[in-house]
C-alpha cells in the first residue's frame, strides 16, 4: 500500500490553474497536473513545499532555487528546453506553471520499456544536444542533465527540464552567483554528475557533455554507469573509476560507438567532444556504421576496451588549489561510510538479540519476536523482498510513501515498545528520502502515526499524523520534527529506531538516544491501538529492516 503527500493542495486554485492530480513530489516540491480555468488546457504546476524540519535560511535557499530555475528556463526559448508558462507564489509558497508532458520522463520510459535502440537513442540525444548547445551559447550549464529531467511528449519529441542548478557563465567560467558555491548545488545528481562538479571545479559546458554521456549510457543500458551505497562513493568513482563496457551488455555496440562514449565519458574536460552537438554527430555516425560492421568469428568484443581507444589516466588535478579543501571531506566522509557498511554486512538475518534504547529499560517480558517469516511481510518482487536476512522495501513510485503492514495473526498493538535497525541501502540523500516506522495503523491501513528519519542534512526526523479518513482526505499532522544530531554531526545510514507508545504518550529513540521530548497528541483524535508497518518515501530509496522487535507495555 502507499500513501500521497500534497493532496490537500488538489482542488486549490493557484493563479489561473485549478490543481486537479498530483503527478509526483522530490525533496520540496510536488508536481500537479492542472487546468486552466478559461480554457481546457492541461499544464503542469510545481509547487514549493518546504517541509516543516527545514529551517527559515534552508526555505530561503530552496526558494532561491525556484526563482532561479524560473528566470533560467523563462529566458531560453527552445523547442527542446521545456518554458515557463509563468510563476509566482500562492500563500507564500512559490510556485511554477509548465506545459505538461503527457509522456513522462525518459527514466520513466526506459522502466517501462527497457533499453533503446541505437536508433531511438541517437534520436533523443540529438534533441538534447541541441538543447544543450543552445543553452551553453546562452552563458548556462544545466548542471544536472539526467534521464528523469528529460520529458517526452505524445508524439516522440523530447524536451529538457529542471534548470534549479543552472550555472551561468562568465568567460573566465567562474559563477556570477555566490550561491552556486554550497555543496548542494555543486552536487547535482550523484549517479550522473562530472568529476569537476563532483570536485567543485569551474563548470562550462563540458560537465553537461559528461552528464548526457552518462545518460546516453543509461538509455543503451537500462542503468547508470556507476553503481555506489553513498552518494559520495558514487561522485569518487566518476572521478576516478573507468566505466564499465557497454560492448559487454549489448551485441550491437561496435568499437567506433564504444569510441565515442568512450571520449565523451573522458575524466578530463579537455578530452571530451567540446560541445554536445558534436557528441551527438559523432553518436550518430558512429551508428549508421554499425549497420555495415561485421563482428569477425576471432574477433573478441569484450577486449575492445575504450580505455584502448582513448587513454584515460585517472586525474590528479594536481592544477587545482581548490583540491584539498573541496576534496578532504569527501575523503574524511569515507571512514564514516566504510564503518556503516561494515556494520551493515554484519547483519545477516533478524538476530535474537534483544535491542532497547538505554534510558528505557526493557520489559520483563517479549510478548513478540519479529522475524524474517516471509508470511508475515508482503513480498513484491523488486519491491518487497527478503535479502540476507533483511526485509528490504524500494519504493518504486514518485507519488506515494511505500509501506508494507506486519500481518500476524495477531497484529493489535496499543501499549508497546518496538525496535528496529534500519539501513538505507540507496537513496538520494536529499530532503525527501525519509523512511522508518508505522503504528497504530487502521485495518484498512488508511489511518495511522509514522515516525520517520532522514539521514541528509546532518540527520532530521518527522513525527506525524496521518488521516485519510478525514472529511478532507490525506490529511498530514507533524507532531514533532527536528534535527538528529548538531549540524555538523553526520548521522550514519545504519541507525536503531525505537518507539515507546503509552496511551496518546510517545518517545522516540534513534542510537538508543531519546529525539526531541515526548510528544503528547492532544488533537482528540488520538489512535490508541492498530496494525505495524514500516515507509519508506521518495523514489528508488531503498530500505533494509532488520532486528524487529515488539514489547507490549
Amino acid at each position: 500500500m502507499s500513501t500521497t503527500r500534497g493532496q490537500h493542495l488538489i482542488g486549490q486554485v493557484i493563479g489561473s490553474y485549478i490543481l486537479e492530480t498530483l503527478l509526483g513530489y522530490g525533496g520540496s516540491s510536488a508536481v500537479f497536473l492542472a487546468q486552466n480555468r478559461s480554457n481546457s488546457e492541461k499544464v503542469a504546476v510545481k509547487v514549493f513545499l518546504p517541509r516543516t524540519t527545514m529551517d527559515r535560511q534552508a526555505q530561503k535557499n530552496f526558494y532561491r532555487r525556484f526563482l532561479r530555475e524560473a528566470e533560467a528556463a523563462s529566458e531560453l526559448d527552445h523547442p527542446n528546453i521545456l518554458s515557463i508558462y509563468s510563476y509566482g507564489e500562492y500563500n507564500g509558497l512559490p510556485y511554477i506553471v509548465m506545459p505538461y508532458m503527457s509522456g513522462g520522463t525518459l527514466t520513466e520510459y526506459i522502466t517501462r520499456y527497457g533499453p533503446l535502440s541505437l536508433s531511438q537513442a541517437q534520436h533523443y540525444l540529438a534533441q538534447i544536444s541541441s538543447a544543450l548547445d543552445y543553452a551553453h551559447e546562452n552563458g548556462r550549464v544545466h548542471c544536472d542533465v539526467k534521464p528523469a529531467n528529460i520529458l517526452l511528449d505524445d508524439w516522440g519529441q523530447v524536451v529538457l527540464s529542471d534548470f534549479g542548478i543552472v550555472h551561468l557563465m562568465q568567460p573566465n567560467g567562474q559563477s556570477t552567483d555566490p550561491s552556486m558555491k554550497s555543496p548542494e548545488t555543486l552536487m547535482g545528481t550523484p549517479d550522473y554528475i562530472s568529476p569537476e562538479q563532483a570536485l567543485g571545479e569551474p563548470l562550462d559546458g563540458r560537465s553537461d557533455v559528461y552528464s548526457l554521456a552518462v545518460t546516453l549510457f543509461f538509455l543503451l543500458a537500462g542503468r547508470p554507469p556507476f553503481q555506489a551505497d553513498t552518494s559520495i562513493a558514487m561522485a569518487l568513482m566518476h572521478v576516478h573509476d573507468t566505466p564499465p563496457l557497454l560492448s559487454t551488455m549489448r551485441s550491437d555496440i561496435t568499437p567506433q560507438i564504444a569510441h565515442v562514449i568512450a571520449k565523451a565519458l573522458a575524466k578530463w574536460p579537455e578530452d571530451r567532444y567540446q560541445t554536445a552537438g558534436k557528441f551527438s554527430a559523432a553518436f550518430a555516425e558512429a551508428v549508421a556504421n554499425a549497420d555495415n560492421y561485421v563482428f569477425s568469428d576471432r574477433e573478441d568484443k569484450k577486449a575492445l576496451s575504450p580505455l584502448k581507444l582513448i587513454a584515460q589516466d585517472k586525474p590528479t588535478w594536481k592544477g587545482s588549489s581548490k583540491l584539498l579543501p573541496i576534496a578532504l571531506p569527501f575523503f574524511l566522509l569515507i571512514a564514516v561510510i566504510i564503518g556503516s557498511v561494515l556494520s551493515i554486512n554484519t547483519i545477516n538475518k533478524f538476530t535474537n538479540a534483544r535491542t532497547h534504547p538505554q534510558s528505557t529499560p526493557p520489559s520483563s517480558q517479549t510478548d513478540y519476536l519479529v522475524d524474517n517469516n516471509k508470511n508475515d511481510w508482503p513480498i513484491v518482487n523488486g519491491i518487497y523482498f527478503f535479502q540476507k536476512g533483511q526485509y528490504h522495501i524500494k519504493n518504486k513510485s514518485p507519488l506515494s510513501i511505500a509501506t508494507a503492514f506486519y500481518n500476524s495473526e495477531n497484529n493489535q498493538f496499543a501499549n508497546f515498545r518496538l525496535t528496529v535497525t534500519v539501513s538505507e541501502v540507496h537513496g538520494s540523500l536529499d530532503s525527501a528520502d525519509y523512511y522508518g516506522i508505522i503504528f497504530r495503523s487502521s485495518t484498512d491501513q488508511n489511518s495511522y502515526y509514522l515516525f520517520e528519519i532522514a539521514t541528509c542534512c546532518g540527520g532530521q526526523y518527522e513525527f506525524l499524523h496521518y488521516d485519510g479518513q478525514s472529511k478532507k482526505k490525506g490529511v498530514w499532522n507533524t507532531l514533532d520534527n527536528g534535527t538528529l544530531t548538531p549540524p555538523s554531526s553526520n548521522i550514519s545510514r545504519t541507525n536503531v529506531i525505537t518507539v515507546v507508545a503509552k496511551d496518546n504518550l510517545f518517545e522516540f529513540y534513534v542510537d538508543h538516544k531519546l529525539v526531541g521530548k515526548p510528544v503528547t497528541d492532544h488533537s482528540g483524535n488520538a489512535f490508541l491501538s492498530g496494525e505495524i508497518g514500516l515507509g519508506v518515501e521518495e523514489q528508488d530509496t531503498e530500505v533494509a529492516f532488520s532486528h524487529l522487535y515488539i514489547d507490549r507495555l
